[in-house]
């Protein structure tokens, strides 16, 4: 029998341990190290012929033990582990890597990589089990709750020692902006100025060609957006001179704004008869962070609804909620592509190739059917085209 206590990266000795053995409890064992949240946690796995026991704290710097027990020998090998584990586990001490430049003399352990993951967002938290899943190191997490001013001070002091920080959604890449590491983002609609990293959002061709898919009668699409996206717009205009349609554009500041806006493109003016015409056929909405909200959304969904208007939205969550379309990628594709380019930065940080800020693979048409039977669309057309219809 032999026994091995060191203290290393969450998965650098449990993984080695486990590799032969793709059961899932042992699985299950595995993925519950790396997500250790705070304090001191403890867990054990066994098989045929060994015992592991750890203490994680906050996923790195893990304590564990292995027992070899040949033979039928799983009590004795659990025995002296558990023994061996306990005491070390209150205090026996082991050497372990230091973060430089830490104040105070404290200094903190990392993961290679810390994601600081915007909290209570789902598809946030499926990005993140993508990236963990791909991503050929370590990673350790960290939630932020942007409402509070003090958590985003206390979250930049945390990771302030990190070599290679992810920032999820928005909140998260503009509270690590400055930091002097390297930095990539995921879902965050506006990065900042010189960030690399992967969003879900597709250009103006492909929204605006599914959109003419479904409804080739459409000729007038009101379309809103504030000033992060004014670039975009030139490419807007002439996809929609090739696809016949003409826009009527608004920029906006806020979300009462931008409802304001689509009040007047949808209810109209009334013409010399005093009839009151709407502006446009249909909305096309971006995900941008500055008026997309919940109020919004209802009213949008309103409009659908009780005016007719297809809603043309900049992610599939929108969708969910009940708009008519939207084109973009799945949060298992964007995590996979923003393991790619953390993987890369890892293997050479001063030389790295990321050309592209999507995934690669062919991105997701979602329809609401629900939604389309109550605008009278018939889908029967795009069936055989693969998109996705959520019933």
């Amino acid at each position: 029998m032999y026994v091995v206590a060191r203290r290393c990266p969450a998965d650098l000795l449990v993984r080695a341990m486990l590799a032969d053995d793709e059961r899932l409890e042992n699985a299950f064992a595995w993925r519950w190290i790396l997500d250790g949240k705070g304090g001191r946690s403890f867990g054990w796995c066994s098989r045929r012929s060994c015992f592991c026991g750890w203490a994680v704290q906050e996923g790195v710097g893990t304590l564990a033990v292995l027992g070899n027990s040949p033979h039928n020998q799983t009590d004795m090998a659990i025995a002296v582990g558990m023994l061996i584990w306990s005491a070390l586990s209150l205090g026996m001490s082991f050497p372990e890597a230091q973060v430089e430049g830490y104040g105070g003399g404290q200094q903190r352990t990392f993961a290679p990589v810390v994601v600081v993951k915007t909290a209570n967002v789902k598809v946030f938290q499926e990005v993140a089990e993508s990236f963990r899943d791909r991503c050929r190191v370590p990673v350790q997490f960290m939630n932020l709750h942007h409402d509070s001013a003090d958590e985003a001070a206390r979250v930049r002091e945390r990771v302030a020692g990190a070599r290679l920080l992810v920032a999820l959604g928005q909140p998260a890449a503009e509270i690590l902006q400055g930091l002097r590491a390297h930095i990539v983002y995921a879902m965050v609609p506006v990065p900042p100025v010189g960030t690399i990293g992967t969003n879900s959002t597709i250009g103006p061709r492909e929204s605006l060609g599914a959109l003419h898919t479904l409804r080739p009668e459409i000729r007038h699409v009101g379309v809103i957006y504030t000033r992060h996206g004014l670039v975009k717009m030139p490419a807007a205009r002439a996809v929609a001179r090739v696809l016949g349609i003409e826009l009527q554009e608004q920029m906006v500041d806020t979300s009462p704004d931008a409802i304001r806006a689509v009040h007047s493109m949808v209810v109209g003016r009334p013409d010399a008869s005093g009839v009151q015409r709407p502006k446009v056929e249909a909305l096309w909405v971006g995900p941008d962070p500055l008026v997309v909200d919940m109020p919004l959304l209802q009213y949008l969904l309103t409009l659908q609804l009780s005016a007719r208007v297809p809603i043309l939205a900049g992610t599939r969550q929108m969708v969910t909620h009940g708009a008519l379309l939207s084109v973009d990628w799945s949060p298992e594709a964007v995590g996979q592509n923003l393991a790619t380019q953390v993987n890369q930065i890892l293997d050479d940080p001063h030389h790295y190739e990321l050309n592209r800020d999507h995934p690669a693979t062919v991105p997701d048409v979602t329809v609401n059917r629900q939604a389309a039977r109550r605008l009278g669309i018939r889908l029967d057309a795009v069936m055989g085209l693969g998109w996705r219809i959520l019933e």
